[in-house]
């Protein structure tokens, strides 16, 4: 094999076995298909439901142009997205093109639609960045600060939009809903800081109970690994410069804010008004939601948190329309388009992986 002369009786076999070292290494299971499958219809049932087939009579306001706007947003988010992956690989001084930081996430963003609870995506990220030449800690770190600079541009944004909400009255969300939403993210801010600035004793009490139960006990060194990964990422963060923290968070908010956009243009094209900040904190829990779930990407649950959400604005033929596009812009899209570059780009890395042993 060294030699580059095949096998005799293997070469029938490569594809197998490439495949076979792909999903031991991301952990995929065959069951997550049928779960994908389920998700889908699920997704596609809620606007039947609400508007069945005369929800295609508004087809002709999606008209050429809006389409086309609304997938170069998509376009512009995997750019940005791919413009943070090469300014972290750069930070740990490992060069990478454009073009391979592009297919790595959009073949990590199809794992993460695809798969139960977003599993698929770190997975796929660890998999891939490490074909890329970081170590498996390395990219694991690389993972944490992604979720990171997400789990920032999420607080930020939607600490902006509840108090646009709040403070401009115009819109449903009272001070009920808004009070949860609040505590979750700033809580969710708080642990981040008390993490970052006492890890070491936070990590140490969680160790000693964890040693008092049995069952507890034997998962120490996963929270023992999990820790050199966590520290490695923030390490990474803090031999970056200001100037480059700053432009990590803007490149994070060039990646998620078209696809915030997206929903907008669609409400546009229904002549609906729905206020600004209202949408952004829709999209917010919609997001949040999609990636908690065992259904992948949330079929079903996201469809009909979406209708209770905007039902108030839209009637159901509205409704189930803009719920179609919002979804094939936000899902469907990146199971099409990012399943193929998935497969070409998870195949490549397991093929080296095979040379390589």
């Amino acid at each position: 094999m060294d030699n580059g002369r095949s096998i005799p009786g293997k070469g029938k076999d490569h594809s197998s076995s490439t495949w076979g070292t792909v999903s031991q290494s991301l952990g995929v299971k065959k069951s997550w298909a049928w779960l994908l499958i389920v998700s889908i219809l699920l997704s596609l049932a809620v606007p039947f439901i609400l508007g069945g087939f005369s929800q295609f009579s508004l087809l002709n306001k999606l008209s050429w142009w809006a389409a086309l706007f609304l997938a170069m947003l998509a376009l512009i988010s995997w750019a940005f997205n791919a413009l943070r992956t090469r300014m972290l690989m750069g930070a740990l001084g490992e060069k990478i093109s454009f073009r391979k930081a592009a297919l790595t996430t959009i073949s990590a963003e199809f794992a993460g639609v695809a798969t139960p609870a977003a599993v698929g995506m770190a997975a796929t990220y660890t998999f891939l960045f490490h074909n890329l030449g970081v170590t498996i800690g390395e990219a694991v770190g690389l993972v944490s600060i992604i979720m990171l600079t997400d789990v920032t541009y999420f607080g930020s944004i939607m600490l902006l939009a509840m108090a646009a909400e709040f403070f401009g009255g115009g819109g449903q969300f009272s001070l009920d809903m808004v009070a949860p939403i609040f505590t979750v993210v700033a809580g969710g801010a708080l642990v981040i800081v008390l993490l970052i600035t006492n890890f070491r004793r936070i990590y140490h009490f969680v160790s000693r109970q964890m040693a008092k139960v049995s069952w507890l006990a034997s998962r120490r060194y996963r929270l023992a690994k999990g820790t050199v990964h966590f520290l490695r990422a923030a390490r990474t963060l803090r031999n970056m410069t200001w100037l480059q923290l700053v432009s990590l968070y803007f490149i994070t908010v060039g990646f998620w804010l078209p696809r915030y956009l997206v929903l907008i243009v669609v409400i546009y094209l229904v002549g609906a008004h729905i206020p600004f900040a209202y949408l952004l904190l829709v999209q917010g829990v919609l997001n949040l939601g999609g990636q908690m779930f065992m259904i992948p990407a949330g079929g079903g649950v996201v469809d009909t948190a979406y209708a209770a959400f905007l039902s108030p604005y839209l009637a159901a033929k509205p409704l189930a329309f803009t719920l179609l596009v919002w979804r094939t812009y936000t899902f469907y899209w990146y199971l099409i388009i990012g399943g193929p570059i998935f497969l070409y780009e998870t195949g490549h890395a397991a093929h080296n992986l095979l040379i390589k042993k």
